[in-house]
């Protein structure tokens, strides 16, 4: 059974080449992986110095955003199965034949758990602490994307891939949304939580903010694109969160109880609460700031494109 591994880039130079290591040291016969960059740093001569006949440097000619980047790279497949990445993620190297066992008894998509790696630095910690708390083992969300995702290349082509917009590229929410058009169709997925995959998250104040205003601005972009709302409810929905945050912030209490029930996911425990309610109160505004963002920028593409003036 044969692999391609996609890997949408743009300004990756931290990461890239550490998961180009892992991923030449995969424990498979008959895998490739496709890197296709949108990048304006030096990503491209870090994986163009990969020696490995089996990756290859596409850049990125399919529109924007990460959606066109993936499928982009899902048309340039050659393998059966293509496995979807991040830049930081990096795979153990039993991942493919692990993988293999699910697709051979029938899956059309595989899910896996994740954890994150650099969790002595507090943001990568809390984030691995929600995760823990929002979908581990013992909860029963029903997820249709992980890190380390991969399916069927027919299946992705035969859903329409990757949500794209001509106007506006999704910054989040992509690949959740891809993930329910599979299951939507009625494909059988299998999530395994016993293959483990690693990815690194943001550690500095900067990055982790950075990284959160782009969660609210993809949950407004959604909104939008997928759920049709009009600009004027995108407004109500977003002065409504701004009431939330501020009397979030003002009381204390809900945002001392979320920090209360990440900490106890934490291996620090009760000492994590105090920088975890540092860690929820500025990712509530973090979002905040996205959802923002995504309003003002739906509010002037509804009026270039009313106008007539759109480039």
């Amino acid at each position: 059974m044969r692999f391609s591994i996609i890997i949408p880039t743009h300004n990756e130079s931290q990461d890239i080449g550490t998961t180009l290591r892992a991923l030449c040291a995969l424990d498979h016969d008959d895998f490739d992986v496709l890197v296709v960059d949108d990048s304006s740093d030096n990503t491209p001569q870090i994986v163009r110095a990969n020696e490995d006949e089996r990756v290859h440097y596409l850049r990125q000619t399919r529109g924007k955003g990460r959606s066109a980047a993936r499928n982009q790279g899902i048309l340039a497949a050659t393998g059966e199965i293509v496995v979807i990445l991040n830049a930081d993620v990096r795979l153990p190297s039993n991942f493919l034949r692990d993988l293999e066992c699910h697709y051979r008894s029938g899956a059309d998509y595989v899910l896996v758990e994740s954890r994150v790696s650099n969790t002595e630095a507090l943001f990568p910690r809390y984030i691995q602490a929600q995760h823990e708390f929002h979908y581990g083992p013992d909860t029963h969300v029903n997820m249709n994307w992980t890190e380390g995702f991969s399916c069927r290349r027919v299946a992705a082509v035969t859903v329409g891939m990757f949500p794209e917009n001509s106007f506006v590229p999704l910054v989040a929410g992509e690949d959740g949304w891809f993930g329910e058009r599979l299951e939507a169709y009625g494909c059988n997925r299998v999530f395994d939580r016993n293959i483990v995959v690693s990815h690194v998250m943001p550690s500095s104040v900067s990055d982790f903010f950075g990284q959160r205003i782009g969660r609210g601005h993809g949950t407004a972009q959604v909104g939008v694109q997928r759920e049709g709302i009009s600009v004027g409810r995108l407004a109500i929905r977003v002065l409504k969160h701004m009431i939330y945050v501020c009397a979030s912030n003002i009381v204390i209490l809900p945002i001392g109880l979320w920090a209360w029930r990440y900490a106890m996911r934490s291996p620090r425990g009760y000492a994590d609460w105090l920088p975890f309610v540092w860690a929820v109160a500025l990712e509530s505004c973090a979002n905040h700031v996205g959802m923002w963002k995504g309003f003002w920028e739906a509010f002037r593409l509804n009026h270039n494109v009313s106008q007539g003036t759109y480039k």
